[in-house]
């Protein structure tokens, strides 16, 4: 028995809930991961997993077991990692996750950027619209927008994700430019219902804060779609500034409201919580945060032609 292949199984197993999707994750078949764990219990004198038909669970003893062996197996990677690694070196596989409209506009390009500057990287990039568990899909680190980090997640925040509410010059011809927050209830919407499940628009002005509760026509958690009705010229919405940087600049989208400000989720990192965080997310991670800031570029392009977009970006 190979004790940390065996141990490798059977902490993919907990974190993924399921024999089948441990073995697609670390690339075999269900028989050796069922093998490996019957071997690692066996060899450990300890039942570490409940099997039925329907269900899957950990025993009091597999629980301490699996917390230790997540250690330990963290502290050989990283040794591992600082031994191969030759002036900052990375190798092997980088599997990373991220929300398909950044990965679009930016991630795609400094993902390129990063595998040059580590070419023994193998990297993968797999797009979602919705909140990817990094550990259970067999992620390295997913980028996402911010909510809480629960159970063995970390994470880490990157870059802000300003928001204007937007429409076509034609929309707001046919429709009316609303003059207070208020009006908004009246106008047809498509809007983000992943980012915003309760349909509610909150705004921030010095000593003000105002949540308005709107109606939408078009609810959906593809940034794509938002785009595609603001195009039909028969809704507004809620959009991220990086997304509509052209639009805002040709003024073919104009801001509602742009003297009154979005609270603004964060762009952030989610990986596997650990003592020893893998040489490659951090140094991933640090390699972002490096490029964008607190400003990112496309608000300081924004602001730079459109002064008056600068109490929205704020």
């Amino acid at each position: 028995m190979n004790e940390l292949e065996s141990m490798r199984a059977f902490v993919k197993v907990v974190e993924t809930g399921s024999f089948t999707e441990a073995a697609r994750q670390i690339g075999t078949v269900k028989s050796v991961i069922t093998k490996r764990v019957n071997q690692l219990e066996e060899h450990l004198e300890l039942q570490l997993l409940q099997r039925s038909t329907r269900r899957l669970s950990i025993t009091d003893g597999g629980a301490d077991f699996y917390e230790r062996a997540v250690h330990l197996l963290a502290e050989l990677d990283q040794a591992k990692a600082a031994v191969s690694s030759v002036e900052w070196g990375l190798s092997g596989n980088f599997r990373v996750g991220c929300v398909s409209a950044f990965t679009a506009a930016y991630l795609a390009d400094d993902l390129c950027e990063f595998q040059h500057e580590h070419p023994e990287l193998k990297i993968e990039l797999q797009q979602h619209d919705r909140f990817c568990d990094p550990v259970q899909e067999g992620f390295d680190v997913c980028l996402q927008p911010s909510g809480p980090a629960r159970g063995i997640l970390e994470k880490v925040d990157i870059l802000p994700l300003s928001r204007l509410i937007v429409a076509t010059p034609a929309y707001l011809s046919k429709y009316g430019q609303p003059k207070q927050p208020e009006e908004l209830t009246a106008h047809r919407f498509a809007h983000n219902n992943h980012i915003e499940p309760d349909c509610i628009i909150r705004f921030h002005s010095p000593g003000r804060k105002l949540e308005v509760a709107i109606n939408p026509d078009i609810l959906t958690n593809n940034i794509w779609m938002l785009r595609a009705a603001l195009r039909h010229g028969e809704h507004m919405a809620m959009m991220p500034a990086f997304f509509i940087e052209k639009e805002l600049l040709a003024g073919t989208l104009v801001p509602v409201l742009p003297t009154l400000s979005i609270p603004c989720p964060q762009l952030s990192a989610y990986y596997r919580r650990s003592s020893f965080v893998p040489m490659k997310v951090r140094i991933f991670i640090n390699f972002l945060r490096r490029k964008y800031g607190d400003a990112p570029p496309w608000e300081q392009r924004i602001v730079q032609k459109r002064t008056e977009l600068a109490p929205a970006l704020a």
